[in-house]
């Protein structure tokens, strides 16, 4: 009987003190639950077996009420973290001017992390958690934007190369560029986009130098020609804009003269390239940088990237 009230009182303390960090446990509830189990022991030693048991109860509740404040500085802990990294993460972005650049996400990231503050401070420490991540996701979010623009920059900028033969005839500047372009793309696959904007802004002004260098050198006159009448041609390729005061949409871009001078045409955009949208149900979430192919719809013959240097005849209205 002694033995079984022994371990009786053992196990209701034992199982009240399984806290967390020695530091902690520098609590006042913690050390009064270590004062009532050795009160608990000695009483027990003594005989005193139901006021053991009275003591072991005491002394579960104070280690509860330890257990409490133990999770709460916890939370707390894990929330301060939270913040010093979104509160990071914000001035990377306002450093890099992203904040100009994209402002609706950065306006989402930045009053997250304000509502983490708020909830921080009012002790809502799993909100303030929740909240800082949210920011920290929506800073990510830019910087991949970012970087997705940065390398439809720069491939348009290879395409725009390999129309002016650069891989043959500047095989230096053509091969910086391509190999900086690989490495954006495998920056952007490991989710390192600022890493990924950087190589692909590299990229582009490695091509950019092919096109400079290719105009500067002299060529040969043309042979003569027989003229023919000119062929009609509109771009094949669409690249989205950031255009602050008239924002890119499938609407738009259809309105376009080079493209099917037609806002209503805006659905043929859509079912040619919905397949790549992030969301394919929703057709006005597109994002700058994103290449949008452009279908014949009247058999008219399209090629190339929309160049904004050249001049197209507007597509005729029907």
């Amino acid at each position: 009987m002694k033995k079984h009230l022994l371990f009786l009182v053992v196990l209701i303390v034992a199982s009240a003190l399984s806290l967390g960090a020695q530091s902690l446990l520098d609590n006042p509830d913690y050390q009064k639950s270590l004062e009532l189990k050795n009160m608990a022991t000695q009483a027990f030693d003594q005989g005193e077996y139901d006021q053991a048991a009275q003591y072991a109860n005491q002394a579960k509740d104070y280690a509860a009420r330890s257990d409490q404040y133990v999770a709460m500085m916890v939370a707390k802990y894990k929330a301060a973290g939270a913040l010093r990294l979104a509160k990071a993460k914000i001035a990377d972005v306002e450093q890099r001017g992203w904040n100009t650049m994209y402002p609706d996400p950065y306006n989402m990231a930045a009053g997250a992390l304000a509502e983490a503050q708020s909830a921080f401070d009012n002790g809502d420490f799993a909100t303030a958690s929740d909240k800082a991540k949210e920011s920290m996701d929506a800073a990510d979010a830019i910087a991949k934007v970012d970087a997705e623009a940065a390398i439809a920059e720069a491939s348009a900028a290879k395409d725009k190369a390999d129309s002016l033969d650069g891989k043959s005839n500047y095989p230096k500047e053509y091969a910086q560029g391509a190999t900086a372009l690989a490495e954006a793309n495998k920056a952007y696959e490991g989710e390192d986009y600022p890493s990924a904007a950087t190589r692909a802004r590299d990229a582009a002004t490695a091509f950019g130098l092919v096109k400079e260098v290719v105009r500067l050198t002299p060529t040969p006159p043309p042979a003569p020609v027989i003229e023919q009448p000119a062929k009609i041609e509109w771009p094949a390729v669409y690249i989205v804009r950031l255009i602050p005061k008239r924002r890119d949409c499938l609407w738009r871009i259809a309105e376009y003269p080079f493209i099917y001078n037609n806002p209503l045409k805006w659905p043929v955009l859509y079912d040619a390239n919905k397949k790549t949208f992030r969301d394919p149900g929703n057709p006005n979430l597109i994002f700058p940088g994103q290449k949008l192919l452009i279908p014949s719809i009247r058999g008219e013959t399209r090629s190339g990237t929309y160049d904004p240097q050249l001049k197209y005849d507007p597509f005729p209205k029907k």
